[in-house]
Parts: structure tokens; C-alpha cells; sequence
């Protein structure tokens, strides 16, 4: 996988936009950030899952998925997207949208 990947994925999320956060590519949904891209160069994007999600992310696949922590509260999962199978990125990706939409957006990928 690659960022492009990545940004395809987001991006084809009803309502998703791209905007830029702190210098960095960034994905919100009605204006509730639900990704960020860490660098052009490096292959990992953290996604806004909700403290359980996030948990949850990090248990099942350590070895692509990590806790951040910002501003001393769990903030998301760090995924490493270089070399997960595109499914479950595109399953995350789209956990992060759902955390983040209202209820109206979410029923329309039910």
C-alpha cells in the first residue's frame, strides 16, 4: 500500500474531504477529523478510532497498529500501511469515518 492508496480510500468515504493539519494532509468528515498522514515519505497514517477502537486496532494487529497518545489522552492508532493487506486498511479507514460521521452519513454504508 501506498499514501495514494490511502488517500483513495479516505477520500471515497461519502463527505470525506482532504484539508491540510499541522503541514500535513489530513481527511474530516463534516469537519471531524477522522486521519491524518504523518509524512509524504512514510508509510503510516493515524486514524481517529475512538478510545476503544484505537485499543482494540492495537491488540488485534500489533504489527501494524500502535496507540498515540496526545496531550495525555489516548488520541489514535498509529498504522504502519507499508505492507497491510488493503481490506483491513480499507476497514480501518472506514472505522475511523464511522467514529467521526453523524448517524445520518453512517447509514448510508449500512
Amino acid at each position: 500500500m501506498d499514501a495514494v492508496t490511502v488517500r483513495t480510500v479516505a477520500l471515497g468515504l461519502p463527505e470525506a474531504e482532504e484539508y491540510e493539519h499541522g503541514g500535513l494532509p489530513a481527511f474530516r468528515v463534516r469537519g471531524s477529523r477522522f486521519a491524518t498522514m504523518l509524512d509524504a515519505s512514510a508509510s503510516t497514517v493515524n486514524l481517529m478510532l475512538g478510545e476503544a477502537g484505537i485499543r482494540e486496532a492495537a491488540a488485534a494487529w500489533p504489527e501494524h497498529c500502535s496507540e498515540q497518545w496526545y496531550a495525555g489522552r489516548l488520541s489514535s492508532a498509529r498504522v504502519d500501511f507499508s505492507d497491510i493487506d488493503p481490506g483491513l486498511l480499507r476497514e480501518l479507514v472506514t472505522d475511523a469515518w464511522r467514529n467521526r460521521a453523524p448517524v445520518v452519513l453512517r447509514r448510508l454504508l449500512d
